[in-house]
């Protein structure tokens, strides 16, 4: 089996490290690092180009996956998105870092949680699934992305 290069960014309210995280790296070399997101930096942005530069796939939920969606448009690597926070977000990243509209191609994946109740999935899908190459909706799921909901689609559609 070829162990894949992650990077997995967690959400707003979230820390780094848990459950996910240590599910991904017993199946992957995975970077997860702390992100304070109403005070990212232009600088933090560029440490995480570095990264993803050389991996195959970045996982982000909710703030994380709206991070994720960008840091893509600049590097090319794949996106795994759990209800990204695209719209309805309680900050903006700092530094102008926006996503590129000519950046290199890279396949995206969106999960949509249809309970969710912060990041409207029906808002996600009228403005956003357009856009994404993959888009899979679970009905029982909320904001919050259960372990072995993660575990399935990250084993069916990336291991």
């Amino acid at each position: 089996m070829v162990m894949l290069s992650v990077i997995y960014l967690h959400g707003l309210e979230s820390g780094q490290g848990g459950e996910k995280v240590e599910f991904l790296t017993a199946n992957s070399m995975v970077y997860a690092p702390e992100i304070d997101y109403e005070n990212f930096s232009y600088r933090d942005f560029k440490k995480l180009i570095k990264v993803a530069e050389n991996c195959d796939l970045i996982i982000g939920s909710s703030a994380g996956g709206y991070l994720a969606n960008i840091l893509a448009t600049h590097v090319g690597c794949d996106v795994l998105l759990f209800n990204p926070a695209f719209h309805s977000r309680s900050f903006e990243l700092v530094a102008g870092i926006k996503p590129l509209l000519d950046g290199p191609y890279y396949e995206r994946t969106i999960i949509l949680g249809l309970e969710d109740d912060v990041i409207d999935p029906v808002k996600t899908r009228e403005w956003y699934v357009e856009d994404f190459d993959k888009v899979i909706e679970i009905e029982s799921m909320g904001h919050r992305t259960p372990l072995n909901i993660f575990k399935d689609i990250y084993t069916k559609y990336f291991l």
